[in-house]
């Protein structure tokens, strides 16, 4: 859908230099039927991301069985180059690149999934799946994590503004109104033009959009849909973020010690201080247990069948326990999350 009066800056074919880069975030009204449309289109997402997933993976596990990748790894590592053309050479044998998830993508996107995404969503979900196997591979993860039905598909991203998933930001004389746009449906944004931060941001190139699904407190809650979640959508944009006033910039010089709980700093000029390290972010222990012991209790009520007259949990053996939640469940555990 094309909105008229609307202002999208032209994306250059060759533009390889690397620009500063941050984010704005801003919320999404979104009504009954866009927020079905969506919750499929992330479904269809989720999907293509594990199907993507699990073609990597199998090529990775193959990879590492290979015995030439422990001959590989058996290089020294002062011997650099021979050391990454060996890996390189296993990596172009078994398939295992970013652009090779690319080609499965591009195979996998058939169907019923190319009527959800696009091809560009579909090289970036294969990149984020390539990214995850590849930190497995290079030994900073032990495994890579499927998205359940349950967890889903939280939020996806285009790799460019002009066409697909993307945003679009109305001349003043034509309302001034931004709006995401994906496939048949024009999601508006709230954005606060009094707020510097936002006015900042919206005055910079945007290089592409991300839309983002975040659990509310409960479907009643301002913004949510009918399954209690809201929706966002992330601007990156070109260029630095705004500075506000109120943080000025020191000039001194501080020496810093980090421990594994507290914080020392030495000034310069003036007196040493030894803090908790992100005391403000301490989780609140005492609620997080009183919040645990009320999902306990709504979870026994809903399944009295699963506890013995000592209300020890009974074992399921051949057959499997099956447990119901209910919505004041789902409630709690969101609130403890």
């Amino acid at each position: 859908m094309k909105l008229k009066g609307t202002k999208q800056p032209k994306q250059s074919k060759h533009l390889t230099q690397k620009t500063p880069t941050f984010l704005l975030e801003l919320p999404l009204r979104v009504e009954v039927d866009q927020a079905k449309r969506l919750r499929a289109h992330l479904e269809a997402g989720r999907q293509f991301y594990n199907a993507v997933l699990s073609e990597g993976q199998r090529r990775l596990r193959q990879m590492r069985a290979d015995p030439r990748w422990q001959a590989a790894r058996a290089i020294p590592r002062s011997r650099k180059q021979e050391r990454r053309v060996a890996f390189l050479r296993l990596r172009e044998q078994y398939g295992f690149s970013e652009a090779a998830l690319h080609a499965v993508a591009k195979r996998l996107r058939t169907t019923w999934i190319a009527e959800h995404i696009e091809a560009v969503l579909a090289q970036t979900l294969a990149t984020r799946a390539y990214r995850a196997l590849n930190r497995v591979c290079v030994g900073q993860a032990t495994r890579v994590r499927f998205k359940s039905r349950e967890r889903g598909l939280d939020g996806i991203e285009n790799k460019r503004n002009d066409t697909g998933l993307r945003f679009v930001l109305q001349k003043p004389e034509e309302g001034h109104q931004g709006y995401l746009i994906w496939q048949e449906d024009t999601l508006p944004a709230f954005i606060a033009w009094n707020d510097p931060v936002v006015k900042h941001g919206l005055d910079h190139r945007i290089k592409y959009a991300r839309l983002m699904r975040r659990p509310a407190s409960s479907a009643r809650a301002h913004g949510a849909d009918c399954q209690g979640e809201r929706y966002y959508v992330q601007l990156v944009l070109a260029g630095v973020p705004y500075h506000k006033p109120k943080h000025s910039v020191g000039t001194d010089t501080i020496g810093l010690d980090l421990g594994p709980s507290t914080i020392a700093s030495v000034p310069r000029e003036g007196e040493a201080r030894l803090e908790q390290f992100c005391e403000e972010l301490v989780p609140d222990e005492q609620a997080i247990r009183r919040l645990q012991r009320q999902m306990d209790r709504k979870l026994r009520a809903a399944n009295p069948d699963n506890y013995d007259e000592k209300r020890r949990s009974k074992k399921g053996g051949k057959h499997k326990l099956v447990g119901k939640t209910r919505n004041s469940y789902q409630a709690t555990r969101r609130r403890k999350a």
